[in-house]
């Protein structure tokens, strides 16, 4: 992406944060156990929780008096060192970006967690390039989310969306869940197989992931109906209405948009 084109979008998007879940940053790429926010001669080793073109919210260990110790060093530069694998390049890329603690902020005195908020100096061009395509990206996908009807997708693509063509639902007594993808458009997601555990109930909420597949691709939705086979105790097909999720609509689309440039290829004559 041009480079005047990234910064003038990432002023655009200067308001907007991104909450880091384990799926999100897998997506982003994002290697967790290298980031270190450098305090003085001190490295604090923690995990991204909010993140934005101007400031991050960091998770850390930290007892109170490390806490009392570091608030020395508030709106001093600091530096913060994020490594990121990025898909035009074979080796991960770290880049280190200038900043000031601006608090630190404990759950509970007791608690060992502690959330360091920090706010950029200026961010690089390498990160203003993964949020905006990442902002940009969700736009688009929410756009063809909110335009789409209930057309089904092949079985090539749904196993090109999830790289799997199970999913498992996401609850305690249900993990080993290996659901086969019978149906699947933007709005609408069919699946059936044998269900751990208690069924869920119509009109609950319910969140899968791939079995053994793209692990950031989740799946949200709300549970429109179940049908239990008969011939068989604990089997059963289960109807969900999906809500907008941002990596599975993304894929989706891609899915959707390549199969329609694939068609559109004139076709040579036997």
């Amino acid at each position: 992406m041009d480079s005047k084109l990234v910064n003038a979008k990432a002023q655009e998007f200067a308001s907007r944060s991104v909450r880091l879940t384990p799926a999100l940053i897998a997506q982003l790429g994002l290697e967790k156990k290298s980031v270190q926010l450098r305090l003085d001669e001190f490295f604090l080793s923690c995990i991204p929780f909010d993140l934005s073109l101007t400031k991050a919210s960091l998770l850390s260990f930290l007892s109170e008096a490390e806490v009392a110790f570091f608030s020395k060093m508030r709106d001093k530069a600091q530096k913060l060192s994020l490594t990121f694998a990025l898909p035009y390049t074979s080796k991960p890329a770290t880049f280190f970006i200038l900043c000031s603690i601006k608090a630190f902020r404990k759950p509970a005195p007791n608690s060992p967690y502690c959330f360091v908020d920090v706010e950029f100096r200026e961010a690089p061009l390498v990160l203003k390039e993964i949020l905006v395509g990442y902002f940009l990206e969700s736009d688009e996908a929410e756009r063809f989310y909110q335009g789409s009807t209930d057309t089904a997708l092949t079985a090539e693509q749904c196993l090109s969306i999830f790289d799997s063509g199970r999913l498992s639902i996401l609850a305690e007594d249900s993990s080993r869940d290996r659901l086969k993808v019978c149906y699947l458009s933007p709005k609408r997601l069919r699946l059936f197989g044998e269900i751990e555990g208690q069924l869920p109930a119509i009109g609950a909420a319910i969140e899968f992931e791939p079995y053994e597949g793209d692990s950031s691709c989740l799946v949200r939705g709300i549970v429109r109906g179940i049908t239990p086979l008969v011939e068989a105790a604990g089997f059963a097909f289960l109807d969900v209405e999906l809500d907008y999720c941002p990596r599975l609509h993304a894929k989706m689309r891609k899915a959707v948009m390549s199969a329609g440039q694939a068609a559109s290829v004139p076709q040579a004559k036997p």
